[in-house]
């Protein structure tokens, strides 16, 4: 890289609407646990952190290390105390990964629920690969057909092949109840109570929390505050207004929303919806 970054910026392309790509430079953001709907894959550029997921044991990582999060699968990644670090992070759809990932292996990828752990690499040539291919993504003077060249080639060749994932093991207990209240969540356009999504199912309060924490690592309030913020990175590229778009997720107010989506991406939807449109 000639320059250093600024302290965030994103890449995106309607001509390659699949992915999605960010840089931050000598960042102290700390993030709530969260998941994501796509497939990322992380990369530390400067400094320490520690990475943590209810589906592995918390690790420490440092420059030159790759983090792979299948889709859904909750965790946080944030610095040391009182230190800062730069890192890459990459998103990518993930029924368009799947085309890719099933050419070279037996099974795809499950769109809705978490199916691999986390996964952690420390090699040098794949951590210059993505940063290479990241870099071409960022460059502003290469063609849409060479970016796209560029990712594909460095996904199929390069990073997925090595990319070992263990899956996860399900667990029987009351997973067609689970399903149900992922269904009723997802239906509502408002924030559901415990008291009331324990009515709809007719299950305790308490199996409900271990029924969350055991198959996406969030309790319910948690997994919904995630789905919404999630929902709200998507309306706010199309630019729809803040205060519009607070409640039409079933915020009580805009400051909530504000607080709410800072603590799970590192900054405000005003600084998402600007970078976004660049």
């Amino acid at each position: 890289m000639n320059a250093i970054p600024q302290a965030f910026e994103f890449w995106q392309d309607w001509r390659m609407p699949y992915v999605e790509t960010r840089r931050s430079c000598f960042s102290r953001t700390c993030y709530k646990s969260h998941s994501h709907p796509t497939f990322s894959i992380g990369a530390i550029d400067e400094g320490n952190s520690v990475f943590q997921s209810s589906f592995g044991t918390p690790q420490k990582i440092d420059a030159g290390t790759l983090v792979i999060v299948p889709a859904h699968i909750e965790h946080s990644c944030n610095p040391l105390p009182d230190q800062a670090w730069s890192y890459q992070m990459l998103h990518l759809d993930i029924r368009w990964l799947n085309q890719l990932y099933s050419e070279f292996r037996e099974h795809g990828l499950d769109l809705h629920l978490p199916q691999h752990k986390p996964l952690i690499i420390k090699e040098e040539t794949l951590y210059q690969a993505f940063s290479d291919m990241n870099e071409t993504l960022f460059d502003p003077e290469k063609l849409i057909i060479e970016k796209e060249q560029a990712l594909i080639y460095c996904l199929t060749q390069l990073l997925l092949p090595h990319f070992v994932l263990e899956e996860i093991q399900k667990t029987e207990y009351l997973y067609e109840d689970f399903l149900e209240l992922i269904h009723i969540i997802k239906s509502s356009e408002q924030f559901i109570s415990l008291e009331k999504l324990a009515e709809q199912v007719g299950l305790s309060r308490y199996a409900i929390i271990r029924l969350f924490k055991a198959n996406v690592g969030l309790t319910p309030h948690a997994f919904q505050i995630n789905l919404k913020i999630n929902q709200a990175r998507a309306q706010l590229k199309q630019g729809i207004s803040l205060a519009e778009l607070a409640v039409n997720l079933g915020f009580s107010d805009q400051s909530h929303f504000h607080k709410a989506f800072k603590a799970h991406t590192g900054i405000t939807p005003r600084q998402f919806q600007l970078a976004a449109a660049q």
